[in-house]
């Protein structure tokens, strides 16, 4: 991890110096790998035009399985139901937990329906629908993600989504039975054994035994998102997932020790995760770096750990209540601040995924039972996007009703407009109606 002593004072306007190499080490810490473009395409190619035996192929290929047909891919619900029995009570209880705060949390998220009538006595409005088919990917690789069938379902099933299929890799054809259990939580039955660009491809196309689904959501490596990106407009997505990140904004009544391993705990996702601790003090910092050596080399991730410190940086500042202008310039995916008084800098902060305020809220409670969703727009993305939520499987659609007087009323002048418009067809569908 490397530290930066920032002298210069922040401002707004601080980025446009491009001598800086603080600087310099954020901006090239979010540029995007473009390489696994052309490998991506001729996935999707590949299952567009071969569907199901290029599903069957490209999955005994990277997930070393064995299958001859879809079916064998497909989770049975006997699979489903013996997850249940291989899990300890206190892991199935902690996920029903999680389940439960996740499900009330999205359920204050739900919109009404909008009708009024305006002084016109038109009747106007919207009302909200849920989408008909989604397709959730469960990322697996270097990890398997259990919560996140919580995270990325829920919302959909609050929503009122009633057709819901999984898509996971597998590690030689066999799915964590966490991930099963928690399917079964959401009342998930459609499982398939596939990753990959294969599996956003699939979800997009469809095949003769895949149904194609509307929106695509959850996380996944550079290959899924790099699909979900070229697929976007073909299919719906919820967000284009680059590598995990957290900031953390710290003064001296931080516990250096907490937010070494608040750091660690996102950079154990992949090498390719950052972490960025902002403080106002060089023994602090020195702290901080010293309990991430410490540690580091004690987890089980620890050779992933060692790629993605490279990474990541720390930098000093003289003054904390400045911190918002690296923050928000980084816009982070998950923002930890950790300061003896962090009411007073949040009001300043404008781009994070989800804002964790004090020292008892690490972000990893985040990532499994606090609530809102741990989906979170990666990348700098924060600037424009929000994490998934209810409103990510809702369709908000319009409601206009004239009655014959109402419509008088606005008769000229929209048959005023249309001509501007050269519309004569549209003049002609409201001249008709004199």
């Amino acid at each position: 991890m490397k530290k930066f002593i920032i002298n210069e004072k922040l401002t707004k306007n601080i980025f446009s110096n491009q001598d800086l190499k603080w600087i310099n080490f954020i901006q090239n810490s979010q540029q995007q790998d473009e390489k696994v473009f052309d490998i991506t395409q001729k996935i999707l190619n590949n299952v567009k035009t071969h569907q199901d035996s290029a599903l069957i192929e490209l999955t005994n290929k990277f997930d070393k399985t064995n299958a001859k047909k879809i079916n064998d891919l497909k989770v049975s619900i006997q699979e489903i139901l013996d997850s249940e029995k291989i899990l300890k009570s206190e892991i199935k209880n902690a996920f029903k937990s999680a389940f439960e705060r996740i499900y009330s949390y999205h359920q204050k998220q739900l919109p009404q329906d909008l009708i009024y009538h305006d002084s016109l006595q038109i009747e106007l409005g919207n009302i909200w629908k849920p989408i008909s088919k989604i397709g959730v990917y469960i990322p697996g690789g270097t990890a398997s993600y259990p919560s996140s069938v919580l995270m990325s379902a829920i919302p959909a099933l609050v929503a009122g989504v009633k057709d819901i299929t999984i898509f996971a890799p597998s590690n030689s054809g066999e799915l964590n039975p966490a991930v099963l259990f928690c399917a079964k939580l959401c009342g998930i039955k459609n499982i398939y054994k596939i990753g990959g660009a294969q599996a956003i491809g699939a979800m997009a196309f469809g095949t003769k035994s895949i149904k194609s689904v509307d929106k695509i959501v959850g996380p996944g490596n550079a290959f899924v998102a790099c699909a979900k990106k070229i697929l976007y407009g073909e299919v719906g997505i919820d967000m284009i997932a680059g590598p995990t990140d957290i900031t953390i904004i710290a003064d001296e009544s931080a516990n250096p020790e907490w937010i070494a391993i608040d750091a660690l705990s996102q950079l154990e996702h992949g090498r390719d995760s950052k972490a960025f601790i902002i403080c106002n003090n060089e023994k602090l910092a020195d702290k901080i770096i010293n309990f991430v050596n410490l540690y580091h080399i004690k987890l089980s991730r620890h050779k992933i750990i060692e790629k993605s410190l490279k990474n990541s940086a720390i930098f000093v500042i003289k003054n904390i209540q400045d911190a918002h202008f690296i923050s928000n310039k980084i816009a982070p995916e998950h923002l930890e601040i950790c300061l003896k008084n962090p009411q007073k800098l949040l009001p300043k902060i404008s781009n994070a995924g989800a804002i964790f305020i004090g020292n008892y809220s690490p972000e990893a409670i985040g990532d499994y039972i606090a609530g809102p969703s741990h989906t979170l727009p990666t990348s700098g993305t924060s600037r424009f996007a929000s994490g998934l939520s209810v409103y990510d499987f809702l369709k908000r659609v319009s409601l206009i009703s004239c009655t014959k007087e109402s419509f008088e009323k606005l008769r000229k002048s929209t048959s005023i407009l249309a001509k501007c418009e050269g519309l004569t067809a549209h003049q002609l569908s409201i001249d008709i109606r004199k």
